[in-house]
């Protein structure tokens, strides 16, 4: 999947929970940290969407590809946890709140879930099983995309049936 594809689909993880649990729908660093979770996994592969967006996170996408192979271990369940762990603690330190962590969490898992419909796979398990989680939905295709304006519409229906009042700007 595409970056936008895994932005959109983390927003769409965290909005139907937001709905039932009644979480803030707002939340700006509540939200970074749901997109930063959704886009750190692709850190290794060089043409991934965060390396298209600065030289830091060129040259760090650049430094992990030469030790990690794209869709290893940066794609398992081990890594979302170590990635969150690492998030706890800087979240401990400026005193963000669990609800910011658990959402960089649910960011990364919605990555690998939207990855494991590639043809390619991911191995959630890795380095402890090589068994793989994949299907036919290929990067970039036809397939991809209306899955992202499904995802889209699904986001927007969630937003007006909760926020109703973010939607008068087209009804004025």
């Amino acid at each position: 999947m595409i970056g936008t594809t895994h932005a959109a689909f983390a927003l769409l993880c965290y909005y139907v929970t937001a709905y039932f649990v009644e979480l803030p729908f707002d939340d700006p660093m509540i939200l970074a940290l749901l997109i930063a979770g959704s886009l750190l996994p692709d850190i290794d592969h060089p043409r991934g969407f965060l390396a298209r967006q600065s030289y830091l996170f060129r040259r760090t996408s650049r430094g992990v590809s030469k030790f990690v192979t794209h869709r290893g271990i940066v794609h398992s369940l081990l890594a979302a946890l170590i990635a969150t762990a690492a998030v706890w603690v800087i979240a401990a330190f400026y005193d963000l709140g669990m609800l910011a962590v658990a959402c960089f969490f649910l960011g990364f898992i919605s990555h690998l879930a939207a990855d494991s419909l590639n043809p390619t796979g991911i191995k959630w398990l890795q380095p402890f099983s090589k068994a793989k989680v994949r299907d036919g939905i290929r990067t970039g295709s036809a397939m991809e995309k209306f899955l992202f304006l499904i995802i889209i519409i699904a986001i927007s229906t969630i937003l007006y049936t909760a926020h109703l009042e973010l939607f008068n700007i087209f009804f004025e």
